[in-house]
């Protein structure tokens, strides 16, 4: 039986594939979540929701002013953390700097750093990486 920290491969590195199946499902948990919402809540501004692929942060202040539930931004807050996680495992597994992950959680770099990352082809380990 594989468990959660296999599935996620907790062991602080991430491959490409793993982490091109980890972000495509983090999409369609957020897709999921932002089309069930929209179609429960007719009245939502599409486009606001819409936006919050590029600027994670463009639900804060309808949030606060009581024009959007907790529930998109949720969703949002949940895709973000999941794609920083697994970014800087990534960035770590390819042999950079793994705290460049955090570029994933920036308005409108997100998505070039995210496909960068997955295009990076895995660092191979010496002996030496030990030292």
């Amino acid at each position: 039986m594989i468990t959660f920290k296999q599935l996620m491969h907790c062991d602080g590195r991430t491959g490409r594939l793993t982490y091109q199946r980890n972000v495509a499902l983090l999409a369609v948990g957020k897709a999921a979540v932002d089309l069930l919402y929209l179609a429960l809540v007719p009245m939502t501004n599409a486009g606001l929701v819409a936006m919050s692929w590029l600027n994670p942060f463009v639900l804060v202040g309808p949030w606060l002013n009581d024009a959007l539930t907790f529930a998109p931004c949720l969703g949002t807050a949940a895709f973000f953390a999941g794609l920083v996680w697994n970014s800087v495992h990534r960035l770590r597994d390819a042999g950079t700097v793994h705290w460049l992950g955090l570029l994933t959680a920036v308005p409108f770099v997100n998505l070039p750093a995210a496909v960068v990352m997955a295009l990076l082809p895995t660092r191979r380990h010496t002996v030496w990486d030990l030292v």
